[in-house]
């Protein structure tokens, strides 16, 4: 057993934190989690956000008005519901389950964010919609996707460490959380024609007004971390993860081109829509690929590798 274990150690073979909740489970989660945020900006491209003007009732009813931008909120808050159920039983199952103390800090740290999230929806409504807090909601929606996606990657095992990815995106991961809270913001303000051309800004290199500056950064900032990005997916050649960091500069791509085709369309809502979409599938997959190289390895599986330790020790001769 001892032998076996140590073999088991240099292969890098996935095995399960001790006690990880049901892998069904948590992809159920991360599948609602993204589902709600994908409708969620499709109430923001549609202008629908106020369609349900207060909270938690729609127009003082259940049953809200039989009105399209109506039922496109009205679903976002059934939607919230259903996942805010389905992310709580995930919780409840991992502070519970967990022989790892990571992890259960991680759930602790998802209950508290899943509070804000439900705080920061209905203060968004009752406040109008105001822009920082709208964004606020957005980048909590961001880490709560994260939070499940590393607890997703400690259930599904404990693969050897990719160090130069890991180090890649730890760097990558706050500038790709700014980057998209600054999109975020540009949407909730009214600045997605801030700069109404492209490459250019009102014909000028440099903005001249605040939300031209705003919309300039995230435009060219989006532009720099495809650059990083393509670095990561050269990095990742001949890696376990070579797919996924394919993957990854795949999406940066099209989300830079559905960027400027967001601006030459005059912000079509389906190209709105298509265009957040992609943002938070590539703050997924780089979670994820930060997540499998090992950036939260140690932490999130610690304790659990003190049990197997154990028996290895016991099994020797």
């Amino acid at each position: 057993m001892a032998v076996e274990t140590a073999l088991a150690g240099r292969r890098g073979d996935a095995r399960p934190a001790a006690g990880a909740p049901p892998r069904g489970l948590i992809w159920s989660a991360v599948a609602a989690v993204f589902a709600l945020m994908l409708i969620g900006n499709v109430v923001s491209a549609t202008g629908s956000g106020l369609a349900c003007p207060d909270w938690p009732l729609c127009h003082g009813r259940i049953i809200p008005p039989l009105r399209a931008e109506v039922l496109i909120e009205y679903s976002h808050r059934l939607a919230a519901a259903a996942a805010s159920i389905l992310l709580l039983v995930t919780i409840v199952a991992t502070v519970r389950r967990s022989g790892a103390p990571g992890l259960r800090r991680v759930g602790l740290v998802l209950l508290a964010l899943l509070i804000a999230q439900i705080g920061l929806g209905g203060v968004t409504v009752l406040l109008k919609l105001p822009n920082l807090i709208s964004t606020a909601h957005l980048v909590n929606a961001l880490l709560i996707l994260a939070g499940l996606i590393a607890v997703a990657s400690a259930s599904s095992g404990r693969r050897s460490p990719v160090p130069k990815l890991a180090r890649l995106t730890r760097a990558a991961l706050p500038v790709l959380l700014f980057q998209l809270a600054l999109g975020g913001y540009v949407r909730h303000a009214g600045a997605g024609l801030a700069c109404p051309d492209f490459p250019l800004c009102s014909g000028a290199v440099l903005p001249d007004h605040w939300l031209g500056v705003v919309h300039w950064t995230h435009r060219w900032l989006g532009v720099l971390l495809l650059g990083f990005f393509a670095h990561l997916a050269i990095a990742g050649r001949h890696t376990r993860l070579s797919a996924q960091t394919t993957l990854v500069v795949t999406l940066a791509l099209l989300q830079v081109a559905l960027g400027i085709a967001a601006v030459l369309f005059r912000l079509a809502p389906p190209v709105r829509s298509v265009h957040a979409a992609v943002g938070y599938a590539l703050w997924a997959e780089v979670v994820w690929i930060a997540a499998s190289a090992g950036v939260w390895r140690e932490a999130l599986t610690r304790a659990a590798r003190g049990p197997r330790l154990a028996e290895a020790s016991v099994a020797s001769p």
